[in-house]
Order: C-alpha cells, then structure tokens, then sequence
C-alpha cells in the first residue's frame, strides 16, 4: 500500500501527521505522532509518552522519539533515504512548514491526500461501523420514553449521549442535535435549553464510536398533535430516503445520487428548502468523503460507507431530516443505522 501510495504522489517519501491517517496506516492508536513513509521503511514518529504504545501497536514501524526535534528528524530521514520530493498532507501547518523549508531547503513539498486510502472499508471496518450503529441504535431506543413536551433539548441531548455510552460508545461522534419546534428548521441545531412543546418536531442527530468508528443517525419525533403541514413535510423526506435507499448502490456518481434526491423533492415543491448535501462517507472520522454533493463526482464503491440525510428546513415552521448509515454494495446497499424510520409520535 505505502508502495503505491508514494508512486502515485511521484514523491520518494511521504509525511502523515492526520490521527485518523496514523491509526489506519499504522495500527497506532494514540495521538501527537506522526508517520515518515518510503518504500524502503515506515516510522512513526512520537516522543517518550508513546514509544512503549507505539511499539506494541505499529508492528513493521521503526519507532523514533523525536521530542521537540520533529523537524531535525524529518530532514535526517529525508538524507538517509536520498528523497527530494516529500508528500504532506493539508493539514500542515504553515509554522510547521516554515520549520521543514529551514532544515530542508532543497527539499519539494507536493499534496498527497491520504485520506483517499479510507475511502473503501474492509468487512473488518464495515463490522466495526455496523457496530458503532447499533450502539446509537439502542442509546435512541432508550430515551424514546423521555421525549415528551416539558423537557428541554438539552436534557434529551444528555440523555442520549449517556444511553449510548452505557450501550457501549467510546464517546459522541460529534455535538449531538436536538433541534424542536421552529428550531427543527436550524440543520445543525445543538441542543439548547428550549422546553419541547405539544405539537413539536424534534430531530435527533447523533452518532456513537467503537474501536474509533463513527455511526451518524437521524431520526425526527413528532410530540403531539401535529399540523397536516408538519405531517406533510415528514412523510416527504421519509419517501425521498426511501426512495433513493431503493436505486442507491456501486457504480453510481456521487453527485448523481444526490441530484435524483433533490429531483424527487421538487416534485413536492420542497427542493428549496434542502439546503445541504445529501450526504456524506463515515469512517475513523465522521465527514470523510466521497460526499453525496452536486459538486462530487466520484464514483461510488463497494465498500465505502455513506450517509442519506435529506431535509427540508421552513423558517418559522419547522424541519425534517431522517438520516441512515449505509455500506455501498455491488447491487444495493446495506442499512447500518437499524431504528425504525417510520413516522413516530409520542
């Protein structure tokens, strides 16, 4: 893999400073360390609190301490394996940069996005998503009986986070959303002190990890009475994820799947108040790409994982969003994400 890596970037060595990137090309776990890539040899580079880790964790990664020498040791690295051209990824700082440029000014810096070697999951990574899918499964499961008019969206939000992490989470994919009544319409609306009130839509977005793999979900709750509007808005987007649940699979471009989602909403006059992607590759991170966006074109694999989270958002009224996790198979999809989509009331 790291082979390939470095021949498709045309660099002789690669530098990987991305946790996420660490972890999925090395097996380290930890965090503040780095990865030195050549097609000769792979180190990790880290300092005294995670040499022992690092050793047990990265097997075939020759291990340095480099302590606040981070850029002395790349440049020695770099003239022990005679590379000019090094690969660095987005995330490099210009501080750090400017510290590589001093120590090697012979040295051509060029982008390799390590991201891409996550976009495809093995059964192994799929397992551990599915995993991370049931644990918010069973976390939503358990606070479904609290949800009722006199609670706050914050007090729902702690709920939850702490059902999933008795269920098992390692911790919250990211700021759970419990966004109700008018501020349903709000897409990332985190939770506020705001009273549920009768008639309200409340959307729940929410995700938990396990062995560092995300799930993303969102399921909207009706409390009470609701207008005919409200229901109207709901049984829309539950069609549309239904809809597009049915054609989605391999082969498919990843903006096409999102343009087929917005078609089917304008055929409901709603497609101006779908605000946002449809949806969006999960993994060691919870936004990865491929990205279901009119602006994606990737071709979508076996073995990626993406989000359908449609939503249509009315200032002043309200907003739905119903969201799956879903693994991308050769004839359709897998569904991660098991909570029933059908319109709740309670």
């Amino acid at each position: 893999m790291i082979t390939e890596f470095l021949k498709e970037n045309a660099v002789e060595a690669a530098f990987i400073q991305k946790d996420e990137n660490c972890r999925y090309i090395s097996g380290f776990t930890g965090s503040d360390s780095y990865l030195f890539l050549t097609a000769e040899e792979a180190y990790l580079l880290t300092d005294s609190r995670y040499t022992e880790q690092a050793r047990e964790e990265a097997a075939g990664f020759a291990v340095v301490d480099c302590a606040g020498k981070l850029a002395d040791t790349v440049a020695s690295l770099m003239e022990k394996h005679h590379a000019v051209r090094l690969g660095v990824e987005s995330v490099l700082s210009y501080r750090m940069y400017l510290a590589f440029h001093e120590k090697m000014p012979e040295a051509v810096f060029s982008f390799c996005d390590a991201d891409r070697l996550r976009q495809i999951k093995s059964e192994e990574e799929i397992a551990k998503i599915a995993e991370a899918c049931r644990i918010s499964d069973e976390g939503f499961r358990r606070i479904v009986p609290l949800i009722r008019k006199g609670r706050t969206e914050a007090e729902l939000r702690t709920a939850l986070e702490c059902a999933m992490m008795e269920a098992g989470s390692e911790g919250k994919s990211f700021d759970t959303i419990v966004a109700s009544g008018w501020r349903s319409a709000y897409p990332h609306g985190t939770a506020t002190k705001k009273v549920i009130e009768e008639g309200d839509l409340v959307t729940f977005d929410f995700g938990a990890i396990y062995e560092g793999y995300h799930s993303d979900i969102t399921r909207t709750v009706a409390v009470g009475q609701i207008t005919e509007q409200q229901r109207f808005l709901y049984d829309s987007v539950l069609d549309c994820v239904l809809h597009i649940e049915s054609l989605l699979k391999a082969g498919e471009r990843a903006c096409d799947v999102d343009r087929k989602a917005r078609d089917f909403l304008k055929g409901k006059e709603l497609d101006s108040y779908f605000t946002h992607a449809l949806g969006h590759s999960v993994g060691l991170e919870i936004h990865e790409t491929p990205v279901l966006a009119p602006r994606d074109k990737t071709i979508l694999r076996a073995g990626m994982i993406e989000t359908i989270e449609p939503g249509v958002y009315i200032p002043g009224i309200g907003g739905v969003r119903i969201e799956d996790t879903a693994a991308i198979q050769d004839d359709g999809i897998l569904i991660l994400t098991k909570f029933p989509k059908d319109f709740l009331c309670v």
